[in-house]
């Protein structure tokens, strides 16, 4: 709704002081939190996050007209979002004013397009025309970690697979920087890159699991986090839209992954991790899940006896006119695809959910999927917003937390 005015409505409460009337105005308490760079990691839970943290940001300045009045506004060039309304939009306001009801401790606020109420007016100042720090093109880098708990011989059937037609065709262009290192042993070792596949896919082969390397108590927990968290403070190689594919058998101890979480996703930092059940130890292995939840990475589970580190599945699918293409899917997620889409839900019983919209750039073909019945297909829509809604059906009492993802191929 457009502001068309701002009207500051003050209680005014009479008190007789010696026979004179003197009028008082209640105390002005809503709170009012500026963010900048500094702070903005606090948000990390919320859905604008990797919109915002991706560019240039400085802190609001305020100016209270009154006790209960204050302007704010940004410096040439940058926008003002309240947190509570940050989407990208066609109308850039650069300045807000705000009335705080005292009553109800609310501020009403007004920034020439709209007037909404807000119990926490937070804001900060975006610069909305500086490009991000990478895009889904941008030359980047490609990690592969694996667990020393892992069976050697499925680590091995990788590396004899990166070869493979498939694995090539779908390798995408913008991994020109490859690292590899294992983990889950006793004394830590250091990340290798490379330039060269070829280098890459042989140094995995060198360094395959070795059990007398790795922990022997199930009550130590997987480095997997510290892991990851070097990894995207390194220097070495280009962090920003990196990729990491992991193999997991150790859960983690931790369960605090805020700063992570913010890091991946200020430097769109996606992991896939597939995991070899049952764990041989750790005590938290929801981290995990939340972990690629939070992200939009994956995370997938087998059992020993059928654990295949490729997650490869032959599948029928319809790709434009022909039905039933049988495919393979492999989930080294090398392929040259950008994630346009991720939805987080948990599925009881049969019914039907209400999913965010979907915004489709132009694109040769979708492939949408949802690891938990690997339910996937290709399309082509149109450039345009889409609403979403997923219809299902479980048969048993079981509550599954489903993960969906949805890629664009140009």
């Amino acid at each position: 709704m457009k502001a068309t005015g701002l009207y500051l409505l003050v209680a005014v409460i009479p008190v007789l002081v010696n026979s004179c009337l003197v009028v008082k105005s209640p105390p002005c308490t809503c709170p009012i939190t500026l963010l900048d760079r500094t702070n903005i990691d606090q948000m990390s839970e919320n859905p604008w996050y990797d919109y915002v943290v991706q560019r240039p940001l400085v802190t609001p300045t305020v100016q209270y007209i009154s006790n209960c009045v204050a302007w704010t506004k940004c410096q040439l060039n940058y926008t003002l979002y309240d947190i509570e309304y940050i989407h990208p939009t066609t109308f850039l306001p650069f300045q807000a004013l705000g009335n705080c009801d005292a009553k109800t401790k609310t501020w009403i606020v007004a920034d020439g397009q709209r007037m909404y109420n807000s119990t926490n007016w937070t804001s900060i100042c975006v610069m909305e025309i500086q490009k991000e720090l990478c895009t889904p093109k941008t030359n980047t880098t490609f990690l592969f970690a694996y667990s020393n708990d892992m069976d050697a011989a499925k680590v091995q059937e990788m590396v004899d697979n990166m070869d493979i037609p498939p694995v090539n065709e779908l390798r995408s262009p913008q991994f020109t920087s490859f690292a590899n290192i294992r983990f889950d042993v006793l004394q830590e070792e250091t990340f290798e890159y490379h330039k060269s596949y070829i280098e890459y896919q042989t140094a995995i082969g060198s360094k395959l699991p070795d059990p007398s390397l790795g922990f022997t108590s199930p009550e130590t927990g997987s480095d997997v986090l510290k892991v990851i968290s070097k990894f995207i403070n390194n220097t070495q190689v280009p962090i920003c839209g990196s990729r990491i594919y992991i193999l997991l058998k150790r859960s983690p101890n931790e369960q605090d992954i805020t700063e992570l979480v913010a890091q991946m996703r200020k430097y769109r930092v996606y992991v896939y991790i597939a995991a070899s059940l049952p764990l041989s130890g750790g005590s938290h292995p929801e981290t995990i899940r939340r972990l690629t939840t939070q992200t939009n990475g994956w995370d997938h589970y087998y059992e020993d006896s059928s654990f295949d580190p490729w997650v490869r599945n032959e599948m029928s699918v319809d790709i434009g006119k022909e039905n039933n293409y049988q495919m393979a899917f492999y989930s080294p997620f090398f392929f040259d695809g950008t994630l346009i889409y991720a939805a987080n839900v948990n599925l009881t019983a049969k019914g039907s959910i209400a999913l965010p919209e979907m915004t489709v750039p132009p694109h040769e073909e979708l492939a949408y999927l949802n690891y938990d019945n690997f339910f996937t297909r290709f399309r082509v829509l149109n450039a345009s917003v889409y609403d979403m809604k997923l219809d299902y059906e479980i048969s048993s009492d079981v509550i599954y937390a489903v993960q969906i993802r949805i890629y664009a191929y140009r």
